[in-house]
């Protein structure tokens, strides 16, 4: 039997950015269960013991990714004009039927364990949640304002995205979820 011809060795000049850019490619094109170390290591071409030596488990190369999830978020409702209620759940509701499969990972996570992290999840979790509340004010019921407005738009998403209720289009569904606000 012949033998293979070798391998060559192989070194990534960032191993660590290129997994977490491969792997929101395979997110985004496959889904949530087709993320795995194997799958983003043969995108990037290593093996995948290599990732071992930039993320810990699969559950690691997660949080790595829902950081970007949560940071392009935060950017969206940054650079909202005059934002209010309904800009904020425009724009997050926008982002959940742009990025379906980075929305459904950065909020299938235990953010609760993250949010006080001083880098990572938390800075990036920490921004969504202040855009948020300088839309609805500083009131010292803010926070519980912001966590309506998430509830009701993440619930209204997911009920639509479900098939419970119909719009003509993705756009005319954000529509409709910030209407009731």
């Amino acid at each position: 039997m012949p033998r293979k011809p070798a391998r060559p060795t192989f070194h990534h000049g960032d191993a660590k950015a290129a997994a977490v850019e491969a792997a929101l490619a395979l997110l985004a094109a496959d889904g949530r269960d087709a993320l795995t170390l194997r799958a983003v290591a043969g995108r990037i071409g290593v093996n995948h013991r290599a990732l071992y030596r930039h993320f810990a488990s699969l559950d690691a190369l997660k949080i790595e990714v829902a950081t970007v999830g949560f940071d392009r978020l935060a950017t969206a409702l940054e650079k909202l004009s005059a934002p209010d209620s309904r800009e904020i759940v425009r724009a997050y509701a926008r982002f959940a039927f742009a990025e379906p499969h980075l929305y459904d990972l950065i909020f299938s996570l235990p953010l609760r364990k993250w949010y006080a992290m001083a880098d990572g999840l938390g800075p990036a979790f920490r921004r969504v949640t202040a855009a948020s509340l300088a839309a609805v004010g500083s009131t010292k019921d803010g926070e519980r304002q912001v966590f309506r407005l998430w509830g009701m738009t993440h619930g209204l998403i997911g009920l639509y995205r479900a098939g419970a209720w119909r719009a003509r289009s993705d756009r005319q569904a954000v529509q409709f979820i910030a209407g009731l606000v």
